[in-house]
């Protein structure tokens, strides 16, 4: 949800989401369009949730059984988002910094080495190439170059005009490495761990209430349509035509130009229909949380094409879940905080269960609205890997500046109507307790194709019909599997 102050009268107004581009004040009726720049990324390239941190300046915690206090702040912002880096000063005189990243935060601390050979130079660390470091070996999530977007308090430097920030952060289990080329070719290490906010104390960080009203703040201009002839305010829906009528004086007010590029994205906006809606209130493990953006993604696969769309919600107190819809079903999806180890070369274990390599597909946008915790944009493609244990899932993603992984189980209909309070989610089809749409057709594609190479001289002597009986009985079992298991549209 988006906020902003009406141009006619001051009184605050929300906008239902990022992805809605007009709103009615509720003060005085003035129909308020968002400028047509900001208009014309919608649907294309997603809002960036800003300043949407739960941590400020003053805020008091505990890491290694250690009180601190948060003494300031660098915003790094990139292309595609930013993050935060919280100074802290513990109580017996040290410092360190607390990481602030899409809702992921992470206590670390600097690191004296005496030399630093064999460290890798910065161009040339890769998401996912691995490191060894005191007997654990680590792999890189996120190789990143960024500009301070702003500061706040006291800082052990000085970010002057053109400083870059060039690091690269690696995960273990539950540990935290950095690795700072800031200052030069030689890197500055600095080592810790996953952080959870309820070390935090609550009383010292920002309400929910100033969360939503710094997240929701929309930067753009705003523009009041009101009448050329007597300055009245003017109220239209979107479907309607490009010429209103004023209802004080009864000009007719020709909407054209920029208004009119505002008024047919609200219509296309209008016209995408999904299961879900943006501003949609879901009350999950007894928190509230609201749909703040969603994305329909893509496998390109020719041979073996989905889609599907994933569902971002946001509590300011609880950070972010997915949830993703799939010709299957739902999924819930949380970002992990701890990374799972290898097993080997096809599985993966985490919080002591075995997860066995399932498929490897790649992640396309095809459609972005509302806002999300970086700048989503249509083309974006991940390289994602997926693992199964029972029903549940472990995600990995890759792309070309990050790796994450994400842990998901099944929602059952009745859940996500009793979420959302409405019960025609409950008609939705429950999720499979096994993989891909098709799997099982899949694998018999696969099985013809072995079955024709190994006959090839079969085929070319006329002897084709044998051939032919053994890929029905490949394929009508594979067939009828998949229909049982629900993976048949």
């Amino acid at each position: 949800m988006q906020q902003v102050l009406c141009p006619q009268c001051g009184a605050p107004v929300k906008f239902t989401s990022a992805a809605s581009v007009m709103a009615v004040c509720g003060a005085c009726r003035s129909t308020l369009l968002k400028d047509a720049e900001s208009v014309k990324r919608i649907g294309e390239a997603a809002e960036v949730l800003e300043d949407y941190s739960p941590l400020c300046l003053g805020a008091a915690g505990t890491y290694e059984g250690k009180r601190f206090d948060l003494i300031g702040r660098v915003q790094l912002r990139y292309d595609d988002g930013f993050w935060n880096e919280w100074y802290l000063w513990f109580e017996d005189g040290s410092d360190g910094w607390l990481s602030d990243a899409s809702g992921q935060y992470a206590v670390t601390r600097r690191r004296k080495v005496k030399s630093t050979q064999g460290m890798p130079a910065f161009d040339d660390i890769a998401p996912g190439d691995e490191l060894k470091l005191d007997g654990q070996r680590f792999t890189a999530a996120d190789v990143r170059a960024c500009q301070a977007g702003g500061t706040q308090g006291e800082l052990p430097f000085v970010p002057g005009e053109g400083w870059l920030a060039k690091v690269a952060d690696y995960r273990c289990l539950d540990a935290f490495l950095t690795l700072d080329f800031s200052d030069g070719p030689e890197p500055e290490l600095y080592i810790g761990k996953a952080f959870d906010l309820s070390a935090m104390q609550a009383a010292s960080l920002r309400t929910n209430e100033q969360v939503e009203e710094t997240a929701g703040r929309f930067r753009g201009q705003i523009k009041a349509l009101d009448c050329p002839n007597c300055g009245g305010p003017i109220s239209f829906v979107a479907a309607m035509a490009t010429q209103v009528v004023c209802p004080s004086c009864a000009a007719a007010v020709d909407c054209s130009g920029p208004t009119a590029e505002v008024i047919e994205k609200a219509r296309k906006v209008k016209a995408i229909k999904t299961t879900l809606s943006l501003g949609a209130v879901a009350k999950i493990d007894g928190a509230s949380y609201t749909l703040i953006g969603l994305m329909k993604c893509a496998d390109p696969d020719p041979e073996e094409p989905s889609d599907w769309i994933e569902y971002l919600l946001f509590n300011p107190a609880k950070g972010f879940i997915w949830l993703v819809e799939t010709d299957e079903g739902w999924e819930r999806v949380q970002v992990c905080d701890t990374w799972p180890s290898h097993n080997n070369a096809s599985s993966v274990r985490w919080r002591s269960k075995l997860y066995q390599k399932l498929y490897d597909y790649t992640s396309r946008v095809e459609l972005a609205l509302g806002a999300f915790n970086w700048r989503v944009k249509v083309g974006d493609s991940t390289k994602i890997t997926d693992y199964k244990a029972g029903n549940l899932k472990l995600t990995r993603e890759l792309s070309e500046s990050e790796l994450g992984w994400s842990a998901s189980g099944p929602v059952a209909p009745a859940q996500l109507a009793e979420w959302f309070g409405d019960p025609e989610l409950a008609k939705q089809k429950a999720m499979p307790l096994s993989g891909k749409p098709g799997g099982y057709r899949k694998f018999a594609w696969t099985a013809m194709i072995v079955l024709a190479f190994l006959n090839i001289d079969t085929i070319f002597s006329g002897g084709i019909v044998p051939i032919l009986i053994g890929a029905a009985f490949l394929w009508i079992p594979a067939a009828v599997a998949d229909k049982l298991s629900g993976k048949d549209e």
